[in-house]
């Protein structure tokens, strides 16, 4: 899962006035103090799976008032300023909104929202629960309010012990056994609330907690984007069609620590035009990973992505980011994937974090539906993304949900002119793990 850029942390240093931009990007909160203000709810209004801004909770009597649009709302009779949502109008809840059963979403022809293109929201199934109490579930499972917040200066950066190192790597396994699951289930024919139900009780099976789940209010297990969808595609009864192209994100919760990968998946075959976006979007990512070592600042690691794809005609997606991961799931460093100048420090051994590129074949511009989560590009064509969990270590880097012995290797794999085969890091364990596991599919494949 990716975080939203909504402001620059430099910003945050500065303490400068903030604009917080609703999902349908037609409503703005600013806060005049530098941070973002709590409700009487006690939720933010933010609508993105990160917390790039995550601040300290405060009492209603230090909270700074948030207005929309710069202009206060005026108070009904009851003395309260909350509008009631609109039908169809997603309600507002966003990050902050508390766990609810949906049961269905209107379809474009009973809604004024104009959606891109020709994926359209379907029914949603109730929310799954975690009900095993030997599970440990991370401090939002009941209530969708993270506690433990990050560092705000972009620059601090954790560096995590052996003993947190090897619990980020047992996450990081189920999480590559839980996404392998998934992916095989892709094909014509199948919804991805299909998917969802099946990653929800694959990680329970593990001892683990579906990280998305009520994160922010998040509905479902896993995040299944398809075609346009850039991020955040919440699970539902939709069926997936012959050529469509779909991520499947996916978190694992294990022992206190989260593990974050996503990959594409094909139902059937798709065009050339699809196997050309995620072949790209797949190299561009392989060469921002092999860039990774002790001393390199995470700034550069943008361009890199940025200079691959737009020789290519293809577009880099500014407003969400990779980031940080450990204990909580997003934190700093903030990994752009654009060229860009901002101070989020250097790479050092002990640093646990995902790279996540998401390439469009048009416009990167997004456009947010009124479940407060799906992104979309505006202009309705494709959109690809890939993403490991990675740890930085003394001689290089390793990804720490890198596939396993019983990974299928996929034709963008196989194809890539910029590292072929299974891609694991670059430190000599890391290689050496790469060539068993060339050796095992040729086996495999004899």
């Amino acid at each position: 899962m990716k975080m939203n850029l909504l402001r620059s942390p430099a910003v945050a240093l500065l303490a400068l006035p903030l604009i917080f931009l609703d999902v349908s990007g037609s409503e703005a909160f600013v806060s005049t103090s530098g941070v973002p203000a709590i409700g009487s709810s006690s939720r933010l209004r933010v609508h993105t799976l990160s917390h790039l801004l995550s601040v300290p909770s405060q009492t209603a009597a230090t909270s700074t008032i948030l207005y929309m649009n710069k202009k206060k709302k005026k108070k009904n009779a009851g003395g309260s300023s909350k509008k009631k949502a609109a039908p169809g109008s997603g309600g507002g809840k966003g990050f902050g909104g508390a766990a609810t059963v949906l049961s269905s979403v209107l379809p474009k022809s009973m809604t004024s929202f104009q959606y891109a293109g020709s994926v359209l929201p379907g029914v949603q199934s109730p929310q799954r629960v975690v009900t095993d109490p030997k599970i440990m579930k991370p401090d939002y499972s009941d209530d969708g309010i993270p506690k433990n917040r990050p560092q705000m200066l972009p620059w601090v950066i954790e560096q995590k012990t052996p003993e947190e190192i090897a619990k980020m790597r047992a996450a990081g396994r189920v999480a590559r056994e839980v996404l392998d699951i998934a992916g095989r289930m892709v094909k014509a024919g199948i919804n991805t609330d299909e998917i969802d139900a099946v990653v929800h009780e694959e990680t329970l099976k593990r001892g683990a907690y579906p990280s998305p789940l009520n994160y922010h209010g998040f509905p479902k297990s896993c995040c299944t984007s398809v075609n346009e969808v850039v991020c955040h595609g919440i699970p539902d009864d939709r069926k997936l069609l012959e050529g469509d192209i779909i991520n499947v994100d996916i978190t694992c919760y294990l022992d206190g620590y989260h593990g974050d990968c996503s990959e594409m998946f094909v139902a059937g075959d798709t065009d050339e035009a699809g196997r050309d976006l995620i072949q790209t979007t797949y190299d561009c990512w392989v060469k921002a990973m092999e860039f990774v070592q002790p001393g390199n600042d995470y700034k550069d690691i943008g361009a890199i992505i940025e200079d691959h794809i737009t020789a290519k005609g293809y577009t880099t997606v500014k407003k969400f980011c990779g980031h940080g991961i450990g204990t909580v799931f997003h934190c700093n460093p903030n990994i752009f994937h654009y060229r860009n100048s901002e101070p989020n420090g250097k790479m050092a051994p002990g640093h646990t974090f995902t790279i996540e590129p998401m390439i469009c074949e048009g416009t990167s511009q997004c456009l947010s539906w009124p479940d407060d989560w799906t992104a979309t590009t505006t202009d309705g064509k494709r959109s690809a993304q890939f993403e490991h969990t990675l740890l930085v270590t003394p001689d290089g880097v390793e990804a720490l949900t890198g596939k396993i012995e019983t990974s299928p290797v996929q034709w963008w794999e196989k194809e890539s002119k910029v590292h072929q085969g299974v891609w694991l890091g670059t430190t000599p364990a890391a290689k050496k793990r790469m060539e068993e596991l060339r050796e095992v599919a040729a086996s495999s494949s004899g």
